[in-house]
């Protein structure tokens, strides 16, 4: 069975110096391998031919029979990696804590360690009979995140 790391390495050299990223790399226990890969501007169809050649020239198929799908990350699919939430900056996203809260706000910032959000509740004010909305301004860390995903508008 071919290893992710192994994969990840070679997509990692052919990808060296470009706008693009890893995103994921899986391997089921059939041997169906699936690399997923961005860049800010997005993904081309060329590109993924280019990582597809590169990895099938690295692994032999006549030793190891394996399914290669190469893509970007699909609509709606979690952020994985710092590039992703990078690019997804000024967008807005459904956030689902650990703690099981659930908002949708707006990305304002990431980092290694951390995200920021910005968003607008529904709170009761003094001195007000119906809720007002308030901004509110929130950094988490990826430790107290289970998952981000970008809101996708039709």
């Amino acid at each position: 069975m071919i290893s992710t790391s192994s994969i990840a390495q070679v997509v990692e050299k052919f990808i060296a110096g470009s706008s693009l990223f890893l995103v994921d790399v899986t391997v089921s226990p059939l041997n169906e391998v699936e690399v997923v890969v961005d860049k800010p501007e997005g993904l081309t169809v060329e590109e993924c031919a280019g990582i597809s050649r590169a990895v099938e020239a690295a692994f032999d198929r006549d030793k190891e029979d394996y399914e290669l799908t190469v893509g970007s990350p699909g609509l709606g699919e979690p952020l994985k990696t710092l590039p992703q939430y990078q690019k997804a900056l000024g967008e807005e996203v459904e956030i689902l804590l650990k703690s099981g809260v659930k908002l949708t706000a707006t990305l304002t910032g990431a980092t290694a360690e951390k995200i920021a959000v910005a968003y607008t509740k529904m709170e009761a004010v003094e001195g007000k009979k119906r809720k007002q909305p308030v901004n509110h301004a929130q950094e988490m860390e990826y430790s107290e995140v289970k998952w981000v995903k970008q809101v996708v508008k039709w």
